[in-house]
């Protein structure tokens, strides 16, 4: 999906979308009690999963979670819970230091998105749909020691839908 080098360090950020779960994951037990605890996922119907793979100097992020850490479960190839998601993710002090990925899971009409960083350096990166599916994403290193003033997505027209200066 994305990747370069930041920092002298390789990143990338892929989405994987597993239409029937793959060998060995398990579907949690949701809150509301529906499914018995630990019921295997290939025994609901319609469930499938989809992972952020997400990686800084050949190191996964959330690695210490485990392989499905950065999965979760969705309803099939269009699943709309999927959407409107973004976060900062890094291999240190939960992504507050060192070089992080700014990662998007934005809605449909986000064509790319733009962090601007202290100093004035911005960071494009366009969205990119996995095939067959709705799922999408767009990823922007953030190299250490910067800061981001914010993050703005657009449309394929260049008109800005969202605007966060939240994120540091």
């Amino acid at each position: 999906m994305a990747e370069g080098t930041t920092d002298g360090h390789r990143w990338s950020v892929a989405l994987e979308f597993h239409r029937t779960p793959p060998k060995g994951y398990t579907l949690p037990a949701p809150p509301d009690g529906t499914t018995t605890p630990g019921r295997s996922l290939t025994t609901a119907p319609g469930r499938s999963l989809l992972c952020q793979r997400m990686y800084i100097g050949g190191v996964r992020i959330d690695h210490q979670g485990g392989p499905w850490a950065d999965c979760q479960p969705v309803t099939g190839t269009h699943d709309p819970h999927a959407s409107g998601e973004m976060g900062l993710w890094g291999l240190h002090d939960k992504g507050l230091n060192g070089t992080r990925l700014m990662v998007s899971n934005p809605e449909p009409d986000v064509a790319y998105g733009v962090v601007s960083l202290s100093g004035g350096t911005q960071v494009k990166a366009t969205t990119v749909t996995v095939p067959g599916t709705t799922y999408r994403a767009w990823a922007a290193p953030i190299p250490e020691g910067r800061t981001i003033t914010s993050v703005d997505q657009y449309d394929t027209h260049h008109n800005r839908l969202t605007h966060d200066t939240n994120w540091h």
